[in-house]
C-alpha cells in the first residue's frame, strides 16, 4: 500500500511539472526542505561474527523514512546542504546462518517447540550528512532533474531477541547501535510550485557500516560481535522545498550626476563659435541565444559600439527595447524580452551611459523582425533594440 501510494503522489508531481506556468526565478540563498516516503533494503545483510567465525543472513522488511534539510544555494545551478535522516524500523523477516548449514540461523523466541519461525527484531538507521547538488537547467524551468553526493555519519541500531537454530533452549539477541561514516548517491527531479516553493521527488542510495555485540541465556554458546556492509539501502521520497533567500532587487537607474556650476561667461567673441554637431540618432540591434537573456560574446560587442556611440554625443533618450521569437507561451515571452531589455540596459550603465536616460520596454513576440509561425525559433527575433536620441 505505501509504494501504490507514493507512486501516486509522484504521477500528480509529474503532472504539475506540466501544468505548471512559469513562475518568477527562485532566490539564491537559504532554504529549508522536509521529505517523507519509502525505505528498503534491496538484499540480504551478511553479517560475520568477529569472535568465532559464523556468517548470519538478515533478511528485513520495507518501512518508512523521512528527512530533514537546511540547505544554501549559490547559484542558479549548484547548492549544498545538510540533512537529517531517520529510516524506521526494517523488521527482521528471517535470520539464516550459511556457514553452519542451517535453513535459520535464529529462530522465534517462544514457543520453542516446533517449526523455527523469524525472530522479532529491527534495523534502525539514523544519518547526519552534508549534500552537494547540481540542478540541472536554468531558474526558468518548471521542472529540473538533479544529481548529487553526500557524506557525513550513520546511527545503525539493531535490535533483537530470539533463540539459536541449533539450540532452541538458548536465548540470543542483541540491543545495541554503532556510529560510522556513510556516504550516499542521490538524484531527482524538482517540479516548481511558486517562485519559492518546489516539489522534491529523492531517490537516495545509502552505503555505510554496522557492527552490533550480542547476548545469549549460556556463555558457552555465545556467538560474539557481528560487523559488516550496511549497503543496498533505496529510499524514494516526496519533499517540499521552500526558499527564504531575498527576491532580487528591481532595476533602479543610477542616480543623474549633479549639475556642474555654472562657468564664469567669457568675453563676448568677434565672431560665434560654430554650432556644435549633433551625431543622428542610431539603432543598435543586440541578439540572444534561444531561451536565454544573458550577453553572447557578439553581443557584448554590440553594447560596447552602443555605448561608445551614445558618449560621441549627449544622447536625451535611450530606448531598449527587448523582444522574443514566438517558440514559447506569449506571456512567457513578454518576462523573456524583459529580461533581455534589463540585461542591454544593466550593460550600457556599466559601461558609462546615464541610467536617467534609459527607457526599458518588452514587447514579447509582438513586433517580429521576421514574421512566422507560431512556436518557430527564428534567431532575428530573439533580439533588443537600442534606440539612441540626440534631439
Amino acid at each position: 500500500m505505501r509504494v501504490k501510494t507514493f507512486i501516486l503522489a509522484t504521477s500528480a508531481a509529474g503532472a504539475l511539472a506540466l501544468s505548471a506556468g512559469t513562475a518568477s526565478a527562485e532566490p539564491n540563498g537559504w532554504y529549508g526542505a522536509i521529505d517523507a516516503g519509502y525505505h528498503t533494503i534491496s538484499d540480504d545483510l551478511e553479517l560475520v561474527s568477529q569472535t568465532n567465525g559464523p556468517v548470519l543472513n538478515f533478511e528485513t522488511d520495507d518501512n518508512w523514512a523521512g528527512f530533514a534539510r537546511l540547505g544554501y544555494r549559490f547559484t542558479p545551478n549548484w547548492r549544498v546542504e545538510l540533512e537529517g535522516g531517520y529510516r524506521a524500523e526494517n523488521e527482521f523477516g528471517t535470520v539464516i546462518n550459511p556457514s553452519a548449514g542451517l535453513p535459520t540461523g535464529i529462530c522465534n523466541i517462544s514457543p520453542v517447540a516446533g517449526a523455527c519461525e523469524n525472530p522479532e527484531g529491527s534495523f534502525k538507521t539514523a544519518t547526519a550528512l552534508v549534500n552537494v547538488i547540481y540542478d540541472f537547467g536554468n531558474e526558468d524551468w518548471a521542472f529540473r532533474p538533479f544529481v548529487g553526493l553526500g557524506a557525513g555519519v550513520a546511527n545503525v541500531t539493531t535490535e533483537f531477541v530470539g533463540t539459536l537454530g541449533g539450540n532452541r533452549t538458548v536465548a540470543v539477541g542483541a540491543d545495541d547501535s554503532s556510529t560510522e561514516l556513510a556516504a550516499q548517491a542521490l538524484a531527482g527531479f524538482a517540479v516548481r510550485m511558486s517562485d519559492r516553493a518546489n516539489l522534491d521527488v529523492t531517490y537516495r542510495y545509502l552505503m555505510t557500516d554496522v557492527e552490533f555485540d550480542t547476548f545469549t541465556s549460556a556463555a558457552a554458546s555465545d556467538i560474539g560481535n557481528f560487523a559488516g556492509d550496511f549497503d543496498n539501502s533505496h529510499t524514494l521520497t516526496l519533499g517540499l522545498r521552500y526558499a527564504f533567500g531575498a527576491d532580487e532587487p528591481a532595476y533602479v537607474p543610477p542616480p543623474a550626476p549633479a549639475p556642474l556650476p555654472p562657468a564664469p561667461q567669457p568675453p563676448r567673441p568677434v565672431t560665434p563659435p560654430p554650432a556644435p554637431v549633433v551625431p543622428a540618432d542610431r539603432e543598435f540591434v543586440v541578439y540572444f541565444d534561444w531561451d536565454r537573456s544573458d550577453l553572447t560574446a557578439e553581443a557584448q560587442s554590440v553594447v560596447t559600439q552602443a555605448a561608445n556611440y551614445a558618449k560621441s554625443g549627449r544622447p536625451t533618450r535611450v530606448l531598449i527595447v527587448g523582444h522574443a521569437d514566438t517558440s514559447g507561451s506569449a506571456a512567457y515571452n513578454v518576462g523573456l524580452s524583459n529580461r533581455r531589455a534589463r540585461t542591454v540596459g544593466d550593460a550600457l550603465v556599466a559601461q558609462g551611459i546615464n541610467g536617467g536616460v534609459i527607457s526599458l520596454d518588452g514587447k514579447g513576440e509582438t513586433a517580429l523582425a521576421r514574421a512566422t509561425a507560431d512556436g518557430v525559433r527564428e534567431p532575428l527575433n530573439r533580439r533588443a533594440t537600442v534606440g539612441i536620441n540626440f534631439r
